[in-house]
């Protein structure tokens, strides 16, 4: 089998990798039971890992297509008359007249079938206009998205919450789709109340968050919903270098070549290279790639900008499992496919073969023209 070689610490570790990414796409461990209705975030989290480290991974679950297809679904909401379509995250959560797609799945579904270059999907397959009409119910008045409907009317969830993840996650929608242009979005959503909403959730020193606090994750979301709208020339300058310089700040250092987090009494030093989400927390695999993909969005010279060899080292000397394969949040923790995932796509990011918007590897989007 063609293998990509990503790095040589992972050639040492590559079977269990393989293996252990290859057991959550057959046997589940029992403390995912609880998954069972988002069932399709650990086939992404694992389809997309494969991706990074094998060249065919289209060809070899080319047998699987008709199983992931099969979580696609519609429904006819009565009181618009518009019909909507996504995917379920598991399919025990089809039941007849209850909308059970959510956002996420459906996003989950779509990049899974990109990743395995499934065109026959895309092409015959996948209605946009109903698809797109899902993603467009799915906004409230302020801009702002949920992430599923009302089970039985269709309107907004009511007890759902609303916050830039799934306003990351509706544009992407959109963006494999097919939109492209301001007016290609505004056929199914309003993108000026998008806007204000991204708009009210930057924080004073930088980055974005709920309750005026800047987080990692949501600072890469927001940046990158505005890269798909094509609409980064909305931040300030002053905005911009401020968020640079928080993100910068993330990264931990016990030499002092980063900033210090002196103040933080919760310092490990073994966190030297790796990148908190929030001050005064620990350092935690995904932040590497959240934030090194919002620095990549704002800045072309990025790698200048922080120690990115550091965050290799941390990645591959302290989260990567050399026991079981997989990469863990921390060094103290056990491998989960999660951050498994996202410590192969921060590794991916900084070697430039990852696509951290879309968040599968470049080879997929040139693959499938996105």
């Amino acid at each position: 089998m063609a293998q990509k070689r990503v790095n040589m610490s992972l050639e040492d570790n590559l079977t269990k990798h393989v293996k252990f990414l290859q057991f959550h796409l057959s046997l589940l461990p029992s403390r995912y039971e609880s998954y069972e209705v988002n069932k399709f975030a650990i086939v992404f989290y694992a389809i997309v890992s494969l991706s990074v480290i094998y060249q065919d991974v289209s060809e070899k679950y080319q047998s699987n297509l008709g199983w992931v297809r099969s979580h696609y679904t519609s429904y006819q909401v009565e009181e618009s008359r518009k019909k909507i379509s996504g995917f379920v995250g598991s399919l025990s959560a089809i039941v007849p007249d209850v909308i059970s797609i959510t956002l996420p799945n459906t996003l989950f579904g779509l990049l899974t079938l990109t990743t395995l270059h499934d065109r026959e999907f895309f092409e015959k397959i996948l209605d946009t206009e109903s698809l797109c009409n899902f993603v467009g119910k799915c906004q409230l008045t302020d801009g702002s998205f949920v992430s599923f409907l009302d089970y039985k009317d269709g309107s907004p969830s009511a007890v759902d919450s609303h916050d830039l993840r799934f306003c990351y996650i509706a544009v992407a929608i959109l963006y494999i789709a097919g939109c492209r242009s301001e007016k290609d979005f505004n056929k199914y959503i309003n993108v000026d109340n998008l806007l204000k909403f991204i708009k009210s959730q930057e924080c004073d020193f930088g980055g974005f968050g709920q309750y005026g606090e800047p987080h990692a994750g949501y600072t890469s979301c927001a940046l990158s919903t505005l890269a798909l709208l094509q609409k980064n020339e909305t931040l300030t300058t002053d905005f911009k270098e401020n968020t640079i310089e928080w993100l910068l700040q993330r990264q931990l250092s016990k030499l002092g070549c980063q900033k210090c987090q002196e103040s933080n009494e919760y310092y490990d030093e073994n966190d030297h290279g790796g990148f908190q989400g929030r001050e005064n927390k620990y350092a935690d695999t995904c932040y590497a790639f959240w934030c090194l993909n919002s620095l990549q969005i704002l800045r072309k010279d990025w790698k200048k900008l922080c120690n990115a060899d550091l965050t290799k080292k941390y990645i591959l000397k302290r989260t990567q499992c050399t026991l079981t394969g997989g990469f863990s949040k921390n060094d103290a923790d056990d491998a989960d496919i999660y951050h498994t995932c996202l410590g192969f796509a921060a590794l991916e990011l900084i070697e430039g073969n990852f696509n951290g918007v879309l968040c599968i590897t470049k080879d997929s989007t040139e693959q499938m023209g996105l």
